[in-house]
């Protein structure tokens, strides 16, 4: 089974095995669901899913004295454990106890009111009351001291106890100052028991208070684990990327300058770091808190064992190289660690992120560079067909377990969920996962705050333990950096004292619910300084800055090009004779037909063609509808060889040729998968002087076209596979083989076959009527239209196939009449 090391390496040591098998976990959440359920589940120490039955398996975290969950007696304890838990204990108690009488003591009255005050806002009724008593607690003194200079640097200040007691509370309870979820109590001990490397592990961490804080700052990291972040820091630190790109003995990032939200007498450093300089740094403790608890690849089977979960140090190489390229977004460099957490937990492959951000580019220029809200992911409306995958369908190899599936045979919300996250996560921006009722959604970070996609809003999605509304209030109050550090402290100052933690499923519907009311006097006026500084800062618009020498970023440059002129598409002729025929250099096109000019993501353009317009699927029955034509002069006649440079996302696409109004041959493309190829070459006949090639279609997804040339000398192509070549429906019958037979008699009684299932949308069309797809009726079989009432025109199939009816034939009152095959 797979399994991530610390956590169940100790239930191993500790206890029988007893696994908790839940099935209804989906197949299309895969690992990363299984993960999500363990966090979840507040008994769960760890988690194995098996993606040959879509189990996911939870182990429960072991409590000392009860009984297993298989009614045996409890294992005997541990003693290197038991020691290790005692002293991370005395050591959080010692001290969390030297920071509570350095706190301001709130006015007790004051403190009173203010947790009525609480306890009485349901949503649905004014929520003044709490907002007043809240600011009357911060009184000039509580002010003062929760924007006190930064500590941390002297390891001897306040900043430095309020870390070390938050981090080792939050390991030690398994929840904390982690909005992720619990893995199960005593992370730390839990991790330092596997031997002397861990143990010194977590002594190095509960030095090194500046670590410490940026890793509560970044929101914590996955599940409490402290121990396994720190080790993952560490290894990055000593990768080839880290040691060439950050510097092998690097400095702490510098701090930055006092921000016009945070004048003085507030801290002159920000710890949400923001520094262009520092990005790479940043990158790497986000790694670390993200892969804390190890993500399982979406698309696992065909990947050997050791490889079933992401690689943390090979996550970072990836976006560290893929930064210094110019591959990520431009506002990559300025995500804090917290943001660049949940930019790189993406569940794909590293060679699917670097796959998707060359192919995206190839395919839909205009989605990486168009504006954020839905830069990247747009391709969930234009390409990631909604409905069950097709995967089945296709020949064997050509859906190979990897992320260009989804775009390839399409999926329900789920999987359009997760290639949106997919896409906007492989060019580096954050996004944050959000399950509704029923339905799958996203969210994603933008320089203007973060937005719901792909669902409802805020208040009706959730993401493992937290809430929509939780994620949505603290992500606009981190913005204003300053004032979010008063509210770490705050939070800080409540975890010393044993206070009890807001939920973080918390909702503001208006309903009585026991999560909007939980939570402690200095969490919950943690809770409303958010609300008090969302409500007074200004809506978040951050500055993307140029890029930092010698980083070239392509968006940007893509983007400038975009403003730009079109630039204009020639027919040449090179010097050995042969044709170059610009795709965009087209002359004419059917008045229906897909057909837009694009601006290459480099340079040049290319022509998308959406395909032949059908409302009943492919083959289309007008495919002249779909027709461009490109007119040039050839030199010289004779034999040509045709080739496409194109790409497409979709498999089973189809494009036919006519040379100066001969009739149509297929051009072979194929299932690219996003990469530019060049269809095999197709002979032909090219007369001295003017020519048209019209190119036609009756497949329905989009094709991408870059060049079209006509070679004086046959070229050599490489093949594609086999399995991608196209295996289109066959032609449907012309419109004249269908007939509309009287409603007195059937198909049957004229001697002839009434249209079959697989036709009948296309006959519908033939005959001009409106195609409503398959229902089951009570009577009437077959193919059918109604004639009479509201619905006349509306032509179905009927599914069931135990109905009879004796002419005339009626549904819902309605005359209906049977569509034949006239021959």
């Amino acid at each position: 089974m797979v399994r991530f090391g610390a956590m169940l390496a100790v239930a191993a040591a500790m206890a029988p095995a007893t696994l908790a098998t839940l099935t209804h976990v989906s197949d299309q959440a895969g690992y990363t669901e299984c993960r999500m359920e363990c966090g979840i589940d507040t008994g769960c120490a760890s988690w194995d899913y098996l993606p040959s039955t879509g189990e996911c398996h939870l182990s429960p975290a072991e409590v000392e004295g009860a009984a297993s969950v298989t009614g045996a007696p409890p294992p005997p304890p541990n003693p290197a454990l038991q020691k290790l838990i005692e002293k991370y204990t005395a050591m959080k108690n010692e001290t969390c106890a030297k920071v509570v009488p350095q706190a301001p003591t709130l006015d007790p009255t004051d403190a009173a009111a203010f947790m009525a005050a609480y306890g009485a806002y349901v949503g649905n009724n004014s929520e003044d009351a709490v907002y007043a008593a809240a600011r009357k607690l911060i009184t000039p003194a509580v002010d003062a001291f929760l924007s006190l200079p930064d500590s941390i640097a002297s390891s001897t200040g306040l900043d430095a106890e309020m870390v070390l007691c938050a981090v080792l509370s939050d390991a030690i309870t398994g929840g904390g100052g982690s909005p992720k979820g619990g893995a199960g109590s005593h992370t730390l001990a839990n991790y330092a028991v596997l031997g002397p490397t861990q143990e010194a592990t977590v002594d190095a961490l509960l030095a090194n208070y500046q670590l410490m804080r940026d890793m509560l700052v970044a929101g914590g990291p996955a599940g409490g684990n402290y121990g396994q972040a720190a080790e993952i820091y560490a290894a990055i630190q000593k990768s080839e990327a880290y040691r060439t790109l950050v510097g092998a003995a690097a400095p702490p990032p510098a701090p930055v300058p006092s921000l016009p939200e945070c004048p003085e007498p507030a801290s002159g450093t920000a710890w949400d770091d923001r520094d262009p300089s520092n990005a790479l740094h940043r990158l790497a403790l986000g790694v670390s808190v993200a892969h804390a608890i190890p993500i399982g690849h979406r698309y696992a089977a065909d990947l050997p064992n050791n490889s079933k979960t992401v690689d943390p140090v090979a996550r970072y190489t990836s976006f560290a190289h893929a930064y210094m390229n110019g591959d990520l977004d431009p506002a990559f460099p300025i995500l804090t660690a917290f943001e660049l957490a949940h930019a790189v937990d993406s569940d794909g492959t590293d060679e699917d992120q670097a796959w998707l951000r060359t192919t995206l580019a190839n395919y839909a220029p205009g989605e990486v560079t168009m504006s954020y809200g839905w830069r990247f992911c747009e391709s969930v409306h234009s390409d990631v067909q909604y409905g069950d995958s097709q995967c089945s369908k296709f020949p064997a190899g050509v859906c190979s377990g990897r992320y260009a599936d989804i775009p390839c045979g399409g999926d329900v919300c789920g999987g359009r969920a997760f290639w949106g996250r997919f896409a906007r996560k492989g060019f580096g921006l954050p996004t944050w996962g959000a399950t509704e009722k029923g339905h799958a959604s996203m969210s994603s970070w933008t320089p203007t705050g973060w937005i719901r996609q792909l669902g409802s809003a805020w208040p009706f999605c959730w993401w493992g333990a937290r809430g929509g509304p939780d994620w949505y209030l603290e992500t606009q109050a981190r913005d204003n950096r300053c004032e979010f550090q008063k509210v770490l402290r705050a939070g800080w100052v409540g975890i010393a004292r044993g206070d009890a933690p807001v939920s973080l499923r918390w909702t503001d519907d208006g309903a009585y619910d026991v999560d909007d009311h939980q939570g402690g006097l200095w969490p919950a006026l943690a809770f409303y300084m958010k609300k008090i500084t969302v409500q007074q800062s200004p809506a978040p618009n951050r500055t993307i800055p140029a890029a930092l020498p010698p980083i070239v970023n392509k968006i940007d440059a893509a983007i400038a090009r975009s403003k730009l002129p079109m630039p204009t598409a020639n027919i040449t002729t090179d010097a050995d004779g042969n044709i170059i025929i610009p795709a965009a250099a087209f002359t004419s096109k059917n008045r229906s037909a897909s057909v837009s000019i694009q601006r290459s993501f480099d340079s040049g353009t290319q022509v998308e063609h959406g395909g032949c317009s059908s409302p009943v699927g492919p083959p289309c029955f007008y495919p002249l509808s779909s027709a461009w034509t490109y007119n040039f002069s050839a030199a010289t006649a004779g034999t040509y060889f045709l080739t496409a440079n194109f790409t497409t996302y979709h498999y089973n696409q189809d494009l036919y040729v006519s040379v100066n109004g001969a009739k149509a041959v297929e051009v072979p493309v194929f299932y690219s998968v996003g990469w530019w190829n060049q269809s095999q070459p197709l002979s032909v006949a090219i007369q001295a002087g003017m020519n048209a090639l019209t190119f036609t279609r009756t497949s329905t997804r989009q094709l991408v076209f870059k060049e079209f040339f006509l070679w004086a000398k046959a070229p050599v192509v490489p093949k594609p596979p086999g399995n991608y070549t196209p295996a289109p429906a066959p032609p449907g019958p012309p419109g004249g083989n269908y007939i509309e037979v009287p409603a007195t008699t059937t198909c049957k009684a004229q001697g002839i076959q009434p249209v079959s299932e697989q036709d009948c949308g296309h006959a519908c069309y033939a005959l001009g009527f409106k195609s409503t797809g398959d229902r089951a009726r009570p009577n009437i079989s077959g193919c059918f239209v109604m004639t009479t009432g509201p619905y006349a025109g509306n032509c179905n199939y009927n599914t069931n196939s135990s109905a009879t009816c004796t002419p005339p034939c009626t549904l819902y009152g309605a005359e209906v009449r049977s569509l034949c095959v006239r021959n």
